[in-house]
């Protein structure tokens, strides 16, 4: 039996050897179906029986916004900021840890150089993965370097946030992150450079708040949730009942705060669109001073 278990297990084991079963093969819509994860890639994080746009990570974002999926990822110098050893059930920095572990990005954002169409642009995404995609200081540096680039080189700039609002742990710092970004955003639009936002869900706090509603043009995902203040602290502010599609992409688009909404499938054809009407209409970065009606 000793023969069997020390020397033939082990040679049997080692001739036949177990496969890595990757983990989260399915996903689960809000409306309860499951999504094979390679038909959710297919399918670009839309669900084919509710259409709901299901939260994507930066790096498929912008394969799929970029043509053939090819970028450059431009550096941003991050460190674990911690300005108040914050702790609450858990240290900030191991929370930091955790989501740089898990979605293999440094910080919330990612800065990208590419081409949409042959126009070459800079983007930055947002991954709602990272700590809900919150604005700490690291995301303000890198959305004031990413202004410095467009300046540059004179790239349109794209943003696409996902994010929950100001990063709390880092307290009045987050916050300043608000006028910060504004000022950077301001210099692209006094050198008459194309700024375009895509809001996705959700689009809310801080970040609604501040850079993300001062797009030249100011795109939404169908369904996405955009506003400031949660439904319930409105409510109890002005002690009214709120409608059910409240801070909804379609609400906006009704009350004249964003210009369109767009289907995911469509998102990369509609932001050439416009970067080509901008391009032919006026030379590249004089964008009219009234907002454009683009078909």
């Amino acid at each position: 039996m000793n023969w069997l278990t020390n020397y033939i297990k082990p040679k049997l084991q080692s001739l036949v050897k177990k496969r890595d079963i990757p983990r989260n093969l399915w996903l689960k819509c809000q409306c309860g179906t499951m999504i094979y994860y390679k038909d959710y890639e297919k399918s670009l994080g839309v669900c084919d029986q509710c259409g709901t746009h299901i939260r994507l990570s930066s790096n498929m974002r912008l394969q799929f916004l970029f043509d053939e999926g090819k970028y450059e990822k431009i550096k941003v110098s991050n460190n674990n900021f911690d300005p108040l050893s914050f702790k609450d059930k858990r240290k900030y920095k191991d929370r930091l840890k955790e989501a740089q572990k898990r979605t293999k990005e440094n910080d919330a954002v990612i800065i990208a150089e590419g081409k949409i169409e042959n126009i070459s642009v800079l983007a930055i995404v947002f991954d709602f993965n990272f700590m809900g995609g919150s604005m700490g200081v690291n995301v303000g540096n890198s959305i004031v370097k990413a202004s410095e680039i467009s300046v540059k080189k004179n790239l349109p700039m794209i943003i696409i946030p996902s994010s929950g609002g100001a990063r709390m742990q880092e307290g009045i710092l987050s916050l300043m992150q608000m006028p910060r970004t504004i000022a950077a955003i301001q210099k692209i639009k006094e050198n008459k450079i194309p700024y375009i936002v895509v809001l996705s869900d959700p689009t809310t706090g801080g970040v609604c708040a501040s850079f993300a509603m001062l797009g030249d043009i100011l795109i939404a995902e169908k369904g996405a949730m955009i506003g400031f203040a949660g439904r319930r602290v409105i409510e109890q502010t002005i002690k009214e009942s709120i409608p059910d599609n409240f801070q909804t992409a379609d609400y906006l688009l009704e009350h004249g705060m964003i210009d369109m909404v767009v289907h995911r499938k469509d998102l990369k054809k509609k932001i050439y669109k416009i970067l080509k009407f901008i391009k032919c209409s006026y030379p590249l970065g004089k964008i009219a001073k009234n907002k454009i009606k683009i078909l």
